[in-house]
């Protein structure tokens, strides 16, 4: 495998990550509508460019990446989803 696709294949593996984490998050009924609404579209774009993998045009690669980029970056939106410990009387 030369260079070029093992770093190709890191995205995909990462990118791959991060639509299952997405994936878990839209379909979790507990977070804001708006974030699993997100999550979901997230989710979408991903799984339809994979039909692309190992043999997509310059074009479906930037695609890729930019879909990489917009998953890493919806994550941190995740800290916005207000939480309490269970036992949260001490606080």
């Amino acid at each position: 495998m030369t260079s070029d696709e093992a770093r190709n294949e890191l995205k995909v593996m990462v990118g791959c990550d991060l639509a299952a984490i997405c994936k878990k998050v839209a379909e979790n009924s507990h977070v804001p509508d708006h974030i699993r609404a997100s999550a979901s579209v997230l989710v979408d774009e991903w799984e339809a460019l994979l039909q692309f993998r190992g043999k997509g045009n310059p074009a479906q690669h930037a695609l890729g990446e930019t879909q990489l980029v917009k998953m890493a970056r919806f994550l941190p939106q995740l800290i916005e989803v207000q939480s309490w410990p269970r036992d949260s009387s001490t606080l």
